[in-house]
């Protein structure tokens, strides 16, 4: 566990130390004037911002595996016991880094006004948050260049472009008879939604705690295929 975290540190800091790190910064910085334009109460930063910081989530997680996917960067994997510790180091810097950013940018749209939170309801906000960017943070490593095999990131990015596409045209699906089509998309994303609504109308019942218990075990059944995935990569012949 230590050498993860040491492990942790030194991704961050080698990110910190490259324009790399503009990426997550400056969307940040843009989601944060844009979708607080008008200002956000509470319901709405759940949901919004949610979302928001997942998709910044994941553009990070990708930026960092692409920092590590580097000749340089073997070195390390050759010293770990597993190549897992890698993926586990990249996921918790990814959350770190996230987290910070959440937090600037909660704070700047409270500090002007644009934002308001109710306590002790707000502090539900993390707990419903961090299984979305566990989730994001596993996908990045899966659609990353680090872990694919054979082009397998491009497959990954077509099946989600598929499937949020499909979510997105679930009513012409319906109009044109693929109605299972619509109906095996919403059973697929069912619990991010659910988690997203139960947690802005402020319900945090059974239906909240399945549908963060799901979408946590989408985040541990990608994360354990891109590890998958990883462990037997040829790394000196790298495709």
């Amino acid at each position: 566990m230590k050498r993860t975290l040491v492990l942790t540190s030194f991704l961050i800091r080698d990110l910190s130390r490259t324009l790399a790190a503009i990426v997550p910064l400056a969307t940040t910085l843009a989601f944060g004037i844009i979708a607080f334009e008008y200002g956000m109460d509470q319901a709405q930063f759940i949901t919004v911002a949610g979302i928001g910081m997942s998709a910044i989530c994941l553009a990070t997680g990708l930026v960092l595996a692409s920092r590590s996917n580097r000749a340089s960067s073997y070195l390390f994997v050759t010293r770990l016991r597993r190549r897992s510790e890698l993926l586990v180091a990249l996921l918790l810097s990814n959350l770190a880094i996230t987290a910070t950013l959440a937090l600037l940018m909660t704070t700047a749209n409270l500090a002007t006004g644009r934002l308001a939170l109710g306590f002790p309801s707000a502090l539900w906000i993390l707990p419903t948050w961090l299984p979305l960017w566990l989730l994001a943070a596993a996908l990045a490593l899966l659609l990353s260049g680090l872990v694919a095999r054979r082009g397998s990131h491009i497959v990954g990015y077509v099946l989600l472009a598929a499937l949020l596409i499909a979510n997105d045209r679930k009513a012409f699906l319906i109009r044109h008879g693929m109605d299972w089509v619509a109906q095996g998309v919403g059973t697929i994303v069912s619990p991010v939604g659910k988690l997203l609504a139960q947690a802005s109308a402020g319900i945090h019942g059974n239906t909240f705690i399945l549908a963060w218990a799901l979408t946590c075990a989408y985040a541990i059944s990608i994360f354990a295929l891109a590890a998958t995935l990883f462990k037997s990569k040829d790394l000196l012949w790298s495709e």
